[in-house]
């Protein structure tokens, strides 16, 4: 739907004053009081006049007469439809208006939507003016019911459902007292009156309206709404009764049937991009003239860089060097691949030579205190730039590729941005958990607003607009990994899919830039030729199934595709553009008391050190990825954003930190762990070995320490494995509680066992796990040689052998229990029986080759997240078959569902009951 549909308001009131009963005999009113009135009702009328509209006084309420003037505005609806919130008063409310009726309308042949009317009723109730009004909930894909209505601790609440094809999906409850700015106090002042104007202009008062929506889990057939005295909204889906506290949006009863989305506020952009968007939500102004006006300053902004870059001398080398502040020095020389690894790539080819120094090599970020680094593993993160166009050689490509089998990507919906097609809007922030915090290495931009083509986006598993044929989509699959390519045309949403995103079609694909013949990119309007020169920024799959971000200050869209070419991108994609809107920005998360001192003041301009308020334990270091980037809020995407936004995190990755032993100083390569020489198989590494002394008054005992991943390993003989699939690790000796076969034979013992993806401690047997030993608690009289944990944090498998040498004792058995802990396992055990690990099968622990063993269970090696390419069967097509397809509005469906009257609902009005309608 339209983002609004407003005439200039009466009067700007915050919120319209709350109706008092009223009183068809006024007593005392004198003739003294009553000589203002025809002079009143003349202003009256004189004011209606200037709306242009004509108030039907036939009409038999003032319901009716409404539906009259929004008739003319494109809205229909019926008079149940309608609910007045509050009421003329007196000769005053008839003056200057004051009333306000919440209305279930839809334009033509769209899906329902709420919207907030704003009018002026005469003393006796009937409709003497429409003002504005307001679209509440968007909702373009559903279907409102007509909401129901209550008041309490002196607030207005409303209650709608929404449906598609006759199921219904959420619950919306608004408030429409609003939530001042003021308390907002993380905002700035100039971000408080911003948000007051925003309000203003999207609901009419500068306190707006606070929506929250509470979507079902699972969809319902039917739902009854009702509000009760204390302001408890009670909502009862197919026999499911759920009770919301509307005025702390709290869920107090059936929380479990529902997920809760409220409505938060994100701080407002900068001024310019805010103001921008401010007149382009104006009817009168729209989306087309700042098409016009942004093309216009463009075109004459690159004017003037082509003048000055014709007459000033080159200083392409010296900006260069201001960008990335210091990153790159002493890295002139190339970072070469390590074959094992596959990584980094080679450098990209430069486009322009000679080349300057630095252009194309890729400068490892590998001691970079700004980003979260796994040890032990090269840094996931490689930088670069390129000059990418020939016509303007001080016009740069900046590139900063990951490894995807070290880092996951993710996607996260904005406050506001993707508008989507349920009305329903993301958290717009990183999900505030530990479990992610102490992973995030990164967050950078989305793609385009909604109304710049809604193209399809799901996060998390909650789909906020469909997918669009032939768009250039970027994917988080369930199983961790990411993936490229431009949807097909007839094709669902899969439910191996968690999220995606969409924008335009692939900008760089077959090794060439714009396949699809695209010709419009962004900043221009229609019939432009689209040679706009901005900031700019994408992302892509590499030949080498690595990712990439890219971003250029001052470049066209060809100019963005041939950075990516020279990067040797398989698929790419464009995403957001101008500055304010698109940036890169690292990441280092630890907790408080674990983040290394920087060592030097920081760079206030480009570079972050504190803590944020909803996460108080945790301290973040950020940077910008290059120094000249103009993104907005910087750090932007640790805090809650309205638009979209992608961000990274550290996948769980062996060996880890090294293992601090009991004694020290350590013996050499004691408690560092070995992953060279190992039967790996492939990276991410599958294992990695140690060995420590873990009583600090005998250092004569040792003990040998495996790690085990298990998203590296899958059981012998399992689905996707052959007899040719490597082994990676083997046990034998390791007493079974419980088989598959016979899940309730009796056993004191637990089993550790690989089970779909997970190691796991568990007293019967999985349907589809292997068996890798059996296990008791550890206790002082515990008699064994070995001893498993699993990693609570990252679900490692942590398998310890006593030296062979020596005999076991309950002095020892405390202190490999208490490694075990410092190892970071909740769950410990004691393995009966003479149990062994072998790496490849013929190797033990220590790494040295050993005599053929009788396994009881074998673990080889498994496909791991990484990247990869999707949709590799959509053909590239002519514009005249996507365009048309891309441009036709969303839709979940292709027509309403019809619903019964008392599946809707009827609008419950606040006025007493003798009030006209």
């Amino acid at each position: 739907m339209v983002a609004s549909l407003s005439k200039p308001p009466l009067s700007g009131p915050d919120s319209a004053p709350a109706v008092r009963p009223r009183q068809r005999n006024r007593i005392g009113f004198t003739k003294a009081y009553a000589r203002p009135i025809p002079y009143a009702l003349a202003l009256a009328a004189l004011l209606a006049s200037t709306r242009g509209e004509t108030i039907d006084p036939k009409a038999v309420s003032r319901s009716a007469a409404l539906i009259t003037v929004l008739s003319t505005r494109g809205l229909a609806c019926e008079e149940a439809d309608i609910a007045w919130v509050t009421g003329a008063d007196g000769i005053e409310g008839a003056m200057l208006g004051g009333a306000r009726a919440l209305v279930r309308a839809h334009l033509a042949k769209e899906p329902n939507d709420l919207y907030l009317v704003e009018a002026r009723l005469s003393p006796e109730g009937a409709l003497l003016d429409v003002g504005s009004l307001w679209n509440l909930t968007h909702s373009m894909g559903v279907d409102e019911s007509r909401p129901v209505l209550a008041r309490f601790s002196g607030r207005t609440f409303a209650a709608t459902s929404t449906s598609l094809d006759g199921v219904v999906k959420d619950v919306h409850v608004f408030d429409l007292a609003g939530q001042s700015p003021a308390e907002y106090t993380d905002f700035t002042r100039l971000q408080r009156w911003q948000l007051s104007l925003s309000n203003l202009q999207q609901t009419g008062q500068t306190s707006g309206v606070v929506h929250q929506v509470f979507e079902l889990d699972p969809p319902a057939g039917q739902i009854d709404l009702s509000f009760a005295g204390d302001g408890k909204l009670t909502a009862v889906a197919d026999k499911r009764r759920i009770v919301i506290d509307a005025l702390h949006g709290a869920t107090v009863e059936g929380a479990g049937w529902i997920r809760t989305r409220p409505d938060v506020k994100a701080a407002p952009g900068r001024l310019l991009t805010w103001t921008v968007d401010r007149v382009r939500a104006m009817p009168w102004f729209g989306e087309e003239k700042m098409q016009v006006v942004k093309a216009v300053a463009f075109t004459a902004l690159d004017w003037v860089m082509r003048v000055r870059s014709r007459i000033s001398p080159d200083a392409t080398e010296q900006e260069v060097a201001r960008d990335l502040a210091g990153i790159n020095q002493g890295q002139h020389q190339p970072v070469f691949t390590d074959p094992e690894l596959g990584w980094p790539p080679t450098p990209m080819k430069p486009i322009i030579t000679p080349p300057i120094p630095g252009e194309g090599q890729w400068i490892s970020l590998e001691r970079d205190p700004f980003i979260h680094q796994s040890p032990g593993v090269p840094s996931p993160f490689v930088t670069s730039f390129v000059r990418a166009d020939k016509t303007r050689h001080e016009t740069r490509v900046y590139v900063t590729l990951w490894d995807p089998r070290q880092i996951a990507l993710h996607m996260q919906a904005g406050t506001v941005e993707p508008v989507s097609a349920t009305g329903e809007a993301g958290t717009g922030e990183v999900p505030r958990t530990p479990e992610v915090w102490n992973h995030l290495v990164a967050g950078f931009n989305g793609g385009f607003q909604a109304m710049h083509g809604e193209y399809g986006m799901q996060a998390d598993g909650a789909l906020y607009l469909p997918p669009k044929p032939y768009a250039a989509t970027v994917l988080e699959m369930k199983d961790g990994s990411t993936a490229f390519g431009a949807w097909p045309e007839n094709a669902e949403v899969g439910d191996d899919v968690l999220s995606f995103r969409q924008n335009l079609t692939a900008l760089v694909q077959d090794d060439r830039f714009n396949p699809w013949g695209r010709t419009w990119w962004g900043g221009t309007p229609k019939g432009w030729a689209d040679e706009v020169h901005t900031t700019r920024s994408g992302l892509c799959l590499t030949k080498e199934n690595f990712v990439g971000y890219f971003w250029g200050n001052d470049i066209s869209a060809d100019v963005l595709a041939n950075g990516m070419l020279a990067a040797r991108c398989a698929f790419g994609m464009h995403l957001d553009m101008n500055t304010g809107h698109a940036g890169f920005e690292f990441y280092n998360a630890q907790p408080k008391d674990a983040l290394t001192p920087l060592g030097r003041p920081l760079q206030q301009d480009w570079e972050f050190e504190g803590s944020l308020k909803s996460m108080p334990d945790f301290r973040v270091r950020a940077r910008r990825m290059v120094k000249g980037m103009g993104h907005m809020n910087f750090p932007r995407y640790i805090h809650r954003d309205e638009r979209d936004f992608f961000y990274l995190t550290r996948r769980p990755l062996l060996p880890g930190p090294d293992v601090a032993p009991a004694i020290t100083p350590a013996a050499a390569g004691e408690g560092t762990w070995r992953v060279k020489g190992l039967p790996q198989h492939g990276f991410p590494y599958a294992m990695a070995t140690t060995w420590v002394r873990p009583l600090a008054n005998r250092p004569d005992v040792k003990v040998r320490v495996l790690r085990i991943d298990p998203r590296t390993v899958r059981a012998a003989a399992s689905a996707g494995t052959t007899e040719q699939t490597p082994t990676v690790v083997s046990f034998s000796g390791a007493h079974p509680a419980r088989t598959p076969s016979s899940p309730s034979s009796p056993s004191s013992h637990t089993g550790i066992w690989l089970s779909q993806g997970l190691f796991q401690a568990l007293p019967n047997a999985p349907s589809d796990g292997v068996l890798i030993a059996s296990g008791e608690s550890i206790t002082p009289s515990t008699d064994a040689r070995t001893f498993a944990g699993i990693d609570d944090e990252e679900g490692m498998l942590v398998w310890i052998e006593l030296d062979p040498a020596r005999p076991p004792d309950a002095e020892t058995t405390a202190a490999i229990d208490a490694l075990l802990a410092r190892l970071g396992c909740g769950t410990r055990f004691a393995i009966a029986g003479d149990a062994h690990a072998f790496p490849g099968g013929h190797l033990d622990i220590a790494g040295e080759p050993t005599a053929e063993i009788a396994a009881t269970a074998r673990l080889v090696r498994g496909e791991t997240a990484g990247a990869h390419p999707q949709f590799a069967t959509t053909p590239i097509v002519r514009p005249s078959v996507w365009q048309p397809l891309q441009m036709q509005r969303v839709r979940y469906f292709n027509k309403r569902a019809p619903r019964s009257p008392s599946s809707q609902g009827s609008a419950v009005p606040l006025l007493d009951a003798g009030a006209p309608r």
